[in-house]
């Protein structure tokens, strides 16, 4: 895996969304495997990525029902059970000793929110010996998080049964799609699902990973896919050259910039309201001082 710092100092362009290669929307040709969500590339990355050898497993998150739960993936089939977007604080990281000790692994590919991809990148930085056989990273796009049992009573409260679940997203809205049909609602109506370590996190697009991908930029059926490392450039050309994928010109790019920047504003802003309750402003100095609404401190703070 390419050193990110030299990645900066390299010939690569930085801006708000990370370094990066190149930036384009994708989808598998022909027939989709299984339940993947938008346009199937996080799958098809790790299908071929093992079929070829550059690795061995993959620490992914699979589900139980849709209760989303930290998994070793080693085969296509186990690969493709793992497709699709589950919400809910998956510790991923954890399966990386099972998966390296138990089934001995040593070329793994680790796919993860940006926190997961930040964290396996301090490891290697660290020189943890069991990071050292996390041989390529695929971050997903993340705005933020939602805790599992909150995002069920949601959908409860809705009329909707977990059970009747086909498929969840966030765009503008948070989507539920079941038995064929679709519902939207505000995210401001999930802001209590949203865990309090969400809340000082900059990085939308995975910006450390050597492949990002999401939805955000890409019309439906397809997927964003942000190319930022010589592996992760290795790996998508070669899919490329095999004809296992479409690609045309990224066309909301300007989207993916403006969702990355207010995320990471929201973030600085968040720690600005820690510090300063740290150093003892209640909620209507704290507001003052940084030129928001009394309400938006007090939703930072809730549960503290």
């Amino acid at each position: 895996m390419a050193d990110i710092e030299a990645i900066i100092l390299g010939s690569e362009k930085q801006e708000s969304i990370g370094v990066h290669r190149r930036i384009l929307t994708a989808r598998i040709k022909g027939q989709k495997a299984g339940a993947c969500q938008d346009g199937g590339i996080v799958t098809a990355l790790l299908i071929y990525s093992l079929d070829q050898g550059i690795i061995d497993g993959a620490l992914v998150v699979g589900r139980d029902g849709w209760m989303p739960v930290a998994s070793i993936a080693k085969t296509r089939e186990e690969i493709i059970a793992s497709a699709g977007t589950k919400y809910g604080v998956v510790p991923v990281l954890k399966e990386i000793r099972e998966a390296v000790i138990d089934h001995g692994l040593s070329k793994i590919c680790v796919v993860g929110s940006p926190c997961h991809i930040q964290s396996i990148r301090y490891l290697k930085n660290r020189g943890l010996p069991l990071a050292s056989s996390v041989k390529l990273t695929i971050g997903l796009f993340c705005r933020e998080n939602y805790y599992y049992h909150c995002i069920t009573e949601k959908a409860s409260s809705k009329g909707i049964n977990v059970d009747q679940i086909d498929k969840l997203n966030v765009a503008d809205e948070f989507n539920i799609y079941a038995n064929g049909k679709k519902l939207s609602f505000p995210i401001t109506e999930v802001k209590s699902c949203v865990p309090k370590h969400c809340l000082i996190c900059e990085d939308f697009a995975s910006e450390l990973a050597d492949i990002s991908v999401g939805s955000d930029g890409s019309p439906e059926g397809w997927s964003t896919v942000i190319i930022r490392t010589e592996e992760g450039e290795a790996v998508f050309s070669g899919m490329e050259r095999e004809e296992l994928v479409e690609t045309v010109a990224v066309g909301g790019l300007v989207d993916i910039r403006e969702i990355a920047e207010r995320k990471r504003e929201k973030g600085k802003q968040t720690k600005d309201i820690f510090k300063l309750k740290e150093e003892g402003l209640d909620k209507k100095e704290t507001a003052a001082k940084l030129g928001i609404t009394e309400g938006r401190v007090s939703h930072r703070l809730e549960g503290m």
